[in-house]
């Protein structure tokens, strides 16, 4: 048996493998931002040592505000600012005004989601390292170190917001231009898995409809043939039929409800005898008289749809010095089954 392809599971194969295509090439987009923001961060890190070096140039009468001062003079804005911290106290964060916010809070209160507060624990003395953090759902690439200023530790970080870096350059625009043109490719594929689906299924659809006409007619043909097959059976004038087909003839009648019906029998004296009263009967008789040879010198005549005195005249004038009717039975419906009739008349005959 063929199996039938349901084209709208085709289609939403199609639809579900561009939406997942889609997925993946987002992903390994944003695989891809994070790749630049972390080589970025390691640009970044350099700056930070600059600074750093900065800040071990001053001399000792040096203070706090003069490495306040030294990072309040770098540039700074809303996207890229500087943060010092010693030990827990926040020292500066992004300008003098944003400082004298956190002043008097510890850096955890700035530093207070679990990306950052990671970044900030895993500062190391006098190695710079750099990570991608969160702020207040923001995302920015941090650059930092711990470095000792007379006896005590500091943390000296530069924090870089993404968007200035993927939507001011050129990465912006490719990855614009690879989703204009993915999105334009996958639509593309779309439609043509939907044409191509529905003509496919228009197809199917005529194939299916010549398959079931072929079917149809080729039922037809071999109901006609059976019917000219049983018709030819039928057609008994000129065909002498055995007895073990008779069961079949008489199950046929039985279907067609033809009545009424009339069996008999005759003797021959010897087989050549028979062989000439068949020869005789396809002159005398119609189709409508079914003929059986029995044995060697038994026939068995089945008038259909005669009436009795008909039939009964026709048994009388086929009997001669060589042939003599055994019995007849007359059947004037098949109430009783016509072969029923005929097993409880040939037992009869039997035993005579």
């Amino acid at each position: 048996m063929k199996r039938k392809i349901n084209f709208f599971v085709v289609t939403a194969l199609v639809v579900f493998f561009a939406m997942a295509a889609d997925v993946f090439i987002i992903w390994q987009l944003n695989n891809y931002e994070t790749r630049f923001l972390e080589l970025y961060g390691a640009e970044q890190d350099g700056y930070v040592k600059v600074v750093l070096g900065e800040i071990n140039r001053l001399g000792d009468d040096a203070t706090e505000e003069n490495i306040t001062e030294i990072i309040s003079s770098l540039d700074a804005t809303a996207s890229r600012y500087w943060t010092v911290s010693k030990e827990d106290s926040i020292l500066f964060v992004k300008s003098v005004t944003e400082t004298n916010r956190y002043k008097g809070f510890t850096d955890g209160t700035y530093y207070a989601s679990d990306s950052a507060a990671a970044f900030m624990n895993r500062l190391k003395l006098n190695q710079v390292g750099h990570q991608i953090i969160y702020l207040n759902e923001d995302r920015f690439i941090a650059s930092g170190m711990i470095f000792e200023w007379r006896g005590q530790q500091y943390r000296i970080c530069l924090l870089t917001y993404d968007k200035v870096l993927l939507e001011d350059n050129i990465l912006l625009e490719c990855k614009n231009s690879i989703i204009i043109i993915l999105l334009l490719v996958l639509a593309l594929l779309i439609i043509l898995s939907m044409m191509m689906s529905k003509k496919i299924r228009g197809q199917a659809s005529r194939i299916a409809l010549q398959e079931e006409r072929a079917i149809w007619q080729n039922q037809q043909l071999e109901q006609l043939d059976e019917q000219m097959k049983r018709e030819h059976a039928f057609s008994a004038r000129k065909r002498v039929f055995k007895h073990t087909v008779l069961d079949e003839f008489l199950q046929e009648l039985d279907e067609r409800g033809a009545k009424p019906i009339h069996f008999a029998v005759f003797e021959t004296e010897t087989q050549e005898s028979r062989d000439e009263f068949f020869e005789h009967m396809q002159m005398v008789l119609d189709n409508r008289v079914l003929r059986f040879s029995m044995d060697d010198r038994l026939v068995l005549l089945i008038f259909a749809r005669y009436e009795q005195a008909v039939s009964s005249k026709i048994i009388k004038s086929l009997e001669n010095k060589k042939v003599r009717k055994v019995a007849d039975l007359y059947c004037e419906d098949n109430t009783e089954s016509y072969k029923r009739q005929f097993e409880q008349f040939w037992k009869a005959v039997a035993e005579e």
